[in-house]
């Protein structure tokens, strides 16, 4: 294994990114990107700052290129609040930053997709076209934050989907309960009629509305937290 460790606070982050190499089936010998917990107080912002940090000593400036700038960009619940920084103050956050730069859609089985809003062609409404860059960079949500354009382990992954996937959940119960105290419906309609309030229930990271505040193990299942503590399995 090559070990290209990036800690922060001299060796003292919970989160480590390392590279890796593997035999791909189809690039054969390649390198990915790999993450592994160290703590149980691990957090979301543990995990972004140990990315940036990785991302500065070993990958290129990625300024100029809109590749993934076309890809679905999922909103979480902890990204409300720096999006909501960008727009005027209201008493409903969620409603304020979805109503001005995301589209919800409700599908047939009655689940909700928050993403941010797209330009006709798919690109991202925030991305600036002349010299692809995004507008509203320092704001930018999780999904964005945590891509780079590299390989991933498995459990690298499946840790950056189990956010998203509760995250996202997590907002939808945030619209629903701002809609229930009397924000103004979304564009696309009030949610209560659409969706069905069980479904997105009060969970451990209800809440928690910054990326320091949400702790990884409260986003992942039991298993994949057991992998992603695990020491040198990078392909678990």
């Amino acid at each position: 294994m090559m070990d290209s460790s990036i800690k922060k606070n001299q060796g003292r982050c919970p989160v480590i990114i390392s590279l890796f190499s593997f035999a791909d089936a189809l690039l054969g010998e390649t390198l990915a990107m790999d993450v592994r917990i160290l703590a149980e107080e691990a957090t979301v912002e543990d995990f972004l700052t140990a990315l940036d940090q990785f991302a500065a000593a070993q990958l290129a400036d990625c300024r100029g290129c809109d590749g993934c700038c076309h890809e679905r960009a999922p909103l979480i619940a902890a990204d409300i609040p720096r999006l909501a920084g960008l727009l005027a103050p209201s008493a409903a956050p969620a409603h304020m930053v979805c109503s001005n730069l995301a589209l919800l859609t409700v599908n047939a089985d009655g689940a909700a997709d928050i993403t941010m809003r797209r330009q006709a062609d798919g690109a991202c409404s925030s991305l600036q076209r002349t010299e692809k860059f995004c507008c509203i960079w320092q704001a930018r949500p999780f999904v964005c934050r945590s891509h780079f354009c590299t390989p991933r382990s498995p459990r690298f992954s499946d840790l950056r989907e189990s956010i998203v996937n509760r995250g996202e959940n997590e907002l939808t119960r945030l619209l629903l309960a701002e809609e229930a105290a009397g924000a103004a419906p979304l564009p696309e309609g009030a949610l209560a009629a659409r969706l069905n309030p069980a479904d997105y229930a009060i969970s451990p990271i209800s809440g928690k509305l910054s990326y320091a505040s949400l702790k990884i193990r409260d986003c992942v299942d039991d298993d994949l937290w057991q992998r992603l503590c695990a020491e040198n399995d990078p392909c678990a």
